[in-house]
């Protein structure tokens, strides 16, 4: 079982890349959504990537805290 809200959107052009389709799902405890993609989008806002990172390797749209995709400037 996968412990997130899955994905019904089942005409989403991104669906076969997004973890919230594609993760494995529980028969019996599963929770599943629409997540109000816009009619022509590609994707939602809740689109999780399942594929891994070319900077740090690992998957779902998960990082390493020394990978460049989530560092972060603040300036104060």
């Amino acid at each position: 079982m996968s412990d997130i809200t899955k994905c019904r959107d089942f005409l989403c052009p991104s669906k076969e890349k997004c973890y919230r389709y594609t993760a494995p799902a529980d028969d019996q405890w599963q929770s599943y959504s629409n997540f109000n993609r816009e009619a022509d989008a590609d994707n939602c806002e809740s689109f999780w990537d399942n594929e891994k990172c070319e900077y740090c390797g690992l998957e779902n749209g998960n990082h390493k805290l020394s990978c460049i995709v989530i560092k972060v400037t603040m300036l104060l």
